[in-house]
């Protein structure tokens, strides 16, 4: 019994649906071909991400204890998602609450200093936003320490310690959302924008509960202000520092602006023996309006865009974390056969008749892919076949690659190739043999060569030209998936 899948969130999909594909490789080959290019044939949306997303809402899912035990396992992963979220949203009001009531308090001796307010509430915020831009930014030399430290002191660093601890018994989610311990580029991405995400909504509540203490201070408690510094700053300069304060909002709301017979008349000097001589308690209460715009527009506002920006990050990166993934890149292979059935632009070469597998598709449904013989694993003729017969691929060119040939043979094949613009290169291996360095350099080289959005796939073949064994595609894969490239991938046609 099976049905179709509900559409889940996208951090979900992120999650599920690379390792389904990743315990998918035991199907056969042949049947996940037919499989994903039958389904491949019924989407019409053109985004990779949204073809993905489609094709797994589409697919059949079968009751099985591994497929259960998987959705389970990405429901907790979304659980103690959202439950970091409200605990930042708590901790951030709570802290902002308690920070405001301090530096509001008053008990009717000495006024509420606005200096202290500024300070605590507008000028610490102000240089916490600039931090948070240059953890924002790409690793910049020279600050690239700087940026690793205020990723480890932001408080979404310990909000995903915390979910690491809740996280635990799930071992491949437990670097997910540690940014120096994220096992490629895309779970790189991903964390650090989880890790600000979760920092700029404590930020958010944070401003949020200290205006909300302040309000209710100011409307149920009989509160004085004044300003007092040890600095030597005389009336009209803290005039024109007002002035520049409120400049943001001195059109809209003139009554925010601060006088300067406000200023001259809420000044006090602290005397250890003496209360301070003020002006009648109303004339002080003019202070509250500016104090409450400042924190809005310094700390509320900023705090707010910043969120913002994280959220679209995030969820970019959260697309990218699907996408740059190699079991993906080879389903949305898989899937090309259906967009060349719909109506391509020139018709695809049939494979040989002599290779053609019985369980093959139709001739027009068949991919055309270059080919390289790393160290003569196969000869032309018979990798033409073998793609053909076990990947259903049609190979237009074949180049020689590795073995005695020099360094420079090498990179003119790889030249080729990159005129060429080729989108799809298979590359050939001998599957007894151990994988080796110089085949990494080659295809470090290829992949710069052919751009990032060229499929390289990884082809192990066995002796005499057959399938390689399970042992040799552990092996393969492995070494394969050490690469961390996410359009490298391994079909050995099994």
């Amino acid at each position: 019994m099976s049905r179709h899948r509900d559409r889940g969130p996208l951090f979900a999909d992120a999650i599920e649906i690379p390792r389904w594909l990743e315990r998918d490789r035991e199907t056969r080959y042949a049947d996940r071909l037919q499989r994903d290019r039958q389904i491949g044939r019924e989407l019409r949306c053109a985004n990779p991400a949204a073809r993905v997303r489609e094709w797994w809402s589409r697919l059949p899912r079968a009751e099985d204890p591994p497929s259960m035990e998987l959705s389970s396992a990405v429901r907790r992963i979304e659980r103690g998602r959202r439950l970091i979220t409200l605990l930042m949203i708590v901790i951030g009001a709570v802290a902002g609450a308690a920070v405001a009531s301090a530096v509001f308090h008053y008990e009717g001796v000495w006024p509420v200093n606005v200096v202290t307010v500024l300070a605590t509430l507008v000028l610490l915020q102000l240089l916490l936003v600039t931090l948070t831009l240059l953890l924002m930014l790409p690793k910049i030399p020279g600050l690239a320490g700087l940026q690793e430290l205020l990723g480890g002191l932001n408080p979404g660093a310990l909000a995903a310690a915390v979910y690491r601890r809740l996280g635990r018994a799930n071992d491949q989610s437990a670097t997910l959302f540690e940014w120096r311990a994220a096992r490629g580029p895309a779970a790189a991405r991903f964390a650090r924008w989880q890790m600000l995400t979760w920092s700029q909504t404590a930020a958010v509540a944070f401003n949020l509960g200290a205006l909300g203490a302040a309000v209710g201070l100011i409307a149920f408690t009989d509160l004085a202000f004044g300003w007092s510094t040890t600095l030597r700053i005389e009336a009209a300069e803290a005039l024109r520092i007002t002035n520049a304060i409120s400049a943001p909002w001195r059109s809209w709301w003139p009554e925010a602006v601060p006088g300067a017979q406000l200023i001259e008349q809420s000044r006090y000097f602290r005397l250890a023996s003496e209360r301070p001589s003020l002006s009648p308690a109303e004339t002080l209460t003019g202070w509250w309006p500016f104090l409450l715009a400042a924190i809005l527009t310094y700390g509320l506002a900023p705090r707010c865009l910043l969120l913002a920006i994280s959220l679209g990050r995030l969820r970019a990166a959260t697309r990218r974390l699907l996408m740059d993934d190699p079991g993906v890149r080879a389903l949305l292979d898989r899937m090309c056969g259906a967009a060349v059935a719909l109506g391509a632009t020139e018709p695809e070469a049939p494979p040989p008749a002599n290779a053609a597998s019985t369980t093959g598709p139709a001739p027009h449904t068949v991919q055309s892919a270059a080919a390289v013989v790393w160290s003569g694993a196969l000869s032309e003729e018979a990798a033409r076949a073998w793609a053909a017969a076990h990947l259903q691929r049609n190979v237009t060119q074949v180049h020689e690659a590795g073995g005695g040939r020099s360094i420079a043979l090498d990179r003119a094949v790889i030249e080729q190739l990159a005129r060429q613009r080729a989108q799809v290169v298979l590359v050939f291996v001998r599957a007894w043999e151990a994988p080796l360095l110089d085949l990494k350099d080659f295809l470090a080289e290829l992949r710069a060569g052919v751009g990032a959005e060229a499929s390289l796939i990884l082809a192990p073949v066995g002796a005499g030209g057959g399938l390689a064994t399970d042992q040799q595609r552990a092996v393969w894969s492995r070494w394969t998936g050490g690469i961390a490239d996410p359009a490298l991938y391994l079909e050995s046609g099994a």
